[in-house]
């Protein structure tokens, strides 16, 4: 498999990784949610934001869900149907339908591998996050894949990049790497040691995220996510779609918007490689 082939295949893999399951259940139908009006923003810690976003994190053991995606790449839209399920902490299990109904290619990510079958070609891919992240431009990991599906805080150099300040904007908090002082903000922005800014908006009353907000300047990479369409579900508060835009030497917007989930039933992962399918290296 040529390596612009593959990364064209993987496009609305890596759109379902950056990007949220949405939660819900198949016994009753369910409405969209708007907010409820809160309380007037307050000032709040760094940690006492980051408490509030743990607590109110979308949170299951099992998930699956079918999708409608549309990606844009190199100018050239594509529209895929995605079916997906995931054991937390442990496993995540993609199909991808394009609109005639084949599939054309099925993946496994765990903590420790991305496996891909490439059924169209009948070959197949085992790589790490390391393989992954080189031919995105980006620095993910299992950790970063499962937070990001289940639309949960999480920090995208954990080891390097620390939250320094809250600050309210259009009644949003936003947790940020950057200082809340704006003279001070705009120095940093501008610091070529300071590598990565990392943006989170989060609702003010259900202290859910909005939007995700990360511009690596190390690697000159970007990566905008933002969430609408909220719902009640027994996992927690969700939005059932969201918009990706990744900024890099191959940039690439995904929209997503699930419809059929299902929460808390435990889930099969068939992956059995064909015999005949060739590995592509």
């Amino acid at each position: 498999m040529n390596k612009l082939r593959e990364f064209r295949l993987f496009l609305p893999v890596m759109g379902i990784i950056l990007l949220t399951l949405a939660g819900g259940c198949r016994a009753r139908k369910e409405k969209s949610v708007n907010p409820t009006p809160g309380k007037p923003l307050v000032d709040r810690s760094v940690q006492d934001l980051m408490d509030k976003l743990d607590q109110n994190a979308f949170k299951t053991d099992w998930l699956s869900a079918k999708a409608s995606v549309t990606t844009v790449a190199d100018g050239a839209e594509t529209s895929f149907t995605i079916n997906m399920r995931a054991k937390r902490d442990s496993l995540i299990w993609i199909s991808i339908t394009p609109l005639l109904g084949i599939e054309v290619a099925r993946v496994i990510i765990t903590p420790d591998s991305v496996k891909m079958m490439d059924r169209i070609h009948s070959k197949y891919t085992v790589s790490s996050f390391e393989t992954i992240n080189k031919l995105l431009q980006l620095r993910v990991n299992f950790e970063i894949v499962q937070s990001l599906l289940w639309g949960n805080f999480f920090a995208y150099k954990k080891n390097e990049n620390r939250f320094n300040s809250v600050y309210t904007e259009d009644k949003q908090y936003i947790l940020s790497s950057l200082n809340k002082n704006k003279l001070k903000r705009s120095l940093e922005e501008l610091d070529p040691n300071k590598q990565v800014i990392q943006d989170v908006y989060v609702m003010e009353d259900r202290y859910r995220i909005t939007r995700v907000s990360v511009n690596d300047q190390k690697i000159n990479k970007s990566l905008l996510t933002n969430y609408e369409d909220f719902r009640d579900t027994p996992g927690g508060y969700f939005p059932y779609k969201s918009s990706t835009l990744i900024t890099a030497e191959k940039n690439f917007e995904l929209k997503i918007e699930y419809g059929k989930v299902t929460v808390g039933e435990p889930q099969e992962f068939p992956f059995n490689i064909p015999g005949s399918y060739e590995r592509s290296r």
